[in-house]
Order: C-alpha cells, then structure tokens, then sequence
C-alpha cells in the first residue's frame, strides 16, 4: 500500500495527486496505467474540491492493477451529474465510470473515500482503445 498522502486544498492538488501516481505505479512495473490513473485522480481530486471539504488525502493500493482512493472530509456521496451538450462541468464520474475496471465510494467517521481500480491485465483497453499486448 501507498500513502496516504496529504493533498493541499488547492488547484495544485491535481498535479501533486499525478506525480504520485506516476513515480508509484512505475515503482510497482504499472507503467502502462499511468495515462489512465492520471486522468481518474484528477477528476476525484478535483470533485473534492468542488464539492467536498478537508482534508484531502491519497491512498494507493496493489491489487491486480491499482486501487487507488481519494478522501476528503465529507459525508456527502459522490452523484453522477446528467450533463447536457452545453454544460461545462458533470462529466467526471462519467470518465471514471467508462474507463476504471470499478469504482464506487465508502463513508466512514471521518468523511468518506472515492475510489477506482485499473486492471493490471496487458491486455486491457487503455485511453487509445488499443488492447495492449496484442501484435500492431
């Protein structure tokens, strides 16, 4: 397991979350998820700083890929928004949905965990919609 690792309540805790997934996950030989696990800890992270309160913190597990967890200090469950064409916001958990191999949130004493796990497989889809592994 790694971390937590605290996250400021600020615009830079997206890149912070980022740096650690790259430098863990090329640690752990998960290179191939790092496009992916970017994107998703940024629209966690940045759903917390919208609509949640501190602390803010990072957890990354090894299961068979990756598990990774973003906690703030709210009780509020994350909602998936019904986005129209014109919106400019409501489409995170919609990306984190389509592309994460599961997601879901768990409440606890201190606010609550928004969570996604990424396949470890070679061959999964990644951001490209190519299968990795497979002969070009």
């Amino acid at each position: 397991m790694g971390g937590p690792w605290s996250l400021p309540w600020s615009p830079t805790a997206c890149s912070s979350a980022r740096t650690v997934i790259r430098d863990v996950l090329r640690q752990w030989g998960l290179d191939d998820l790092v496009s992916t696990a970017e994107l998703l800890v940024s629209e966690l992270v940045s759903n917390a700083l919208r609509h949640a309160s501190g602390p803010l913190h990072l957890t990354l597990e090894r299961v068979s890929g990756l598990r990774c967890l973003v906690s703030d200090g709210s009780a509020d469950l994350p909602r998936p928004a019904d986005a129209g064409p014109e919106d400019e916001c409501g489409r995170g958990l919609l990306l984190v949905n389509m592309l994460a191999a599961q997601w879901g949130c768990e409440g606890g004493p201190g606010g609550k965990s928004v969570w996604f796990e990424l396949s470890g497989d070679p061959c999964a889809r990644g951001l490209d919609g190519d299968a990795k592994g497979e002969a070009a």
